[in-house]
């Protein structure tokens, strides 16, 4: 039972965790032109929160925001609080309502702003002199990282299917006329499986590139299988395995001699 229960408080906690990571934490605005202050302990975080200075508005640079939050507290007792928003010409009043205490102040249930699109600037403007603002945002989520492909196939000449003892594999053909380029990422080593159709007494020959750059030329010999098979193939070549492990980079095969090459690259799991 004991063991459940610790499971269990575990599992609540990672979720926890995981949620507390999936929503932005809101962040404070600092005002450009603020007044005295007044420091507000919550469990949420300590915060100065600040009044203008007499009858002036304090100003929030809020451009890139679709929303604030102003948040606020009155160091004492207010009839009717109320706080004035200024967009650009518009002039907004909000009534502040109750929303619990701390200590000796009063809070206020926070307010949503709504920013349209382009504004630079908004003031916020409160003619009593007990009550305090202060403005927060939620920053827009920052975008995962995008892992890429440990293979990529950008270039070739067409697919075809191997066969060999009632099971088939996808393999890229490529000729003279057109390579087969592929890119391998996150440090992978892959196995390069290659065969050629034989089509006279010259043997097949194509070339490995890595970034552009010559790394081995290969070349058939005139053995043919019939182990394997590919359909309108009539002889195919012993097949070559080459191990790729130099790391990232743009790989290319590229026929020299006037066959068709068929290739396959394998990335392996556990370099």
């Amino acid at each position: 039972m004991l063991k459940k229960i610790i499971c269990l408080s575990l599992a609540l906690l990672i979720l926890a965790s995981a949620f507390a990571q999936a929503t932005p934490r809101k962040r404070s605005l600092a005002f450009t032109n603020p007044g005295s202050r007044r420091l507000l302990k919550t469990e949420a975080g300590n915060h100065y929160y600040y009044r203008s200075l007499p009858e002036r508005s304090m100003q929030l640079r809020v451009a890139g925001l679709s929303s604030i939050e102003l948040r606020s507290f009155v160091n004492g007792n207010e009839r009717r609080p109320q706080v004035t928003v200024i967009v650009g010409r518009t002039r907004t009043n909000y009534d502040l309502t109750p929303g619990g205490r701390v200590g000796n102040y009063r809070l206020y249930a926070p307010l949503t702003i709504e920013i349209p699109q382009g504004t630079e600037d908004i003031e916020i403007l409160c003619y009593s002199r007990n009550i305090y603002f202060r403005a927060f945002y939620t920053p827009a989520p920052r975008p995962r990282p995008t892992r890429r492909a440990n293979l990529l196939i950008t270039e070739h000449a067409g697919q075809v299917q191997v066969k060999h003892n009632g099971s088939s594999s996808n393999y890229f053909s490529f000729n003279q006329r057109q390579t087969l380029s592929f890119t391998i990422s996150n440090n992978k080593t892959a196995n390069l499986f290659v065969r050629a159709r034989l089509v006279d007494r010259d043997p097949a020959v194509f070339e490995l590139y890595k970034d552009g750059n010559l790394v081995e030329r290969y070349e058939f010999d005139l053995r043919r299988t019939n182990r394997y098979t590919v359909q309108g193939v009539s002889s195919l070549s012993i097949g070559k395995k080459i191990v790729l492990d130099q790391g990232n980079g743009d790989y290319m095969l590229k026929a020299v001699s006037d066959n068709l090459f068929f290739a396959r690259p394998v990335i392996l799991l556990n370099p």
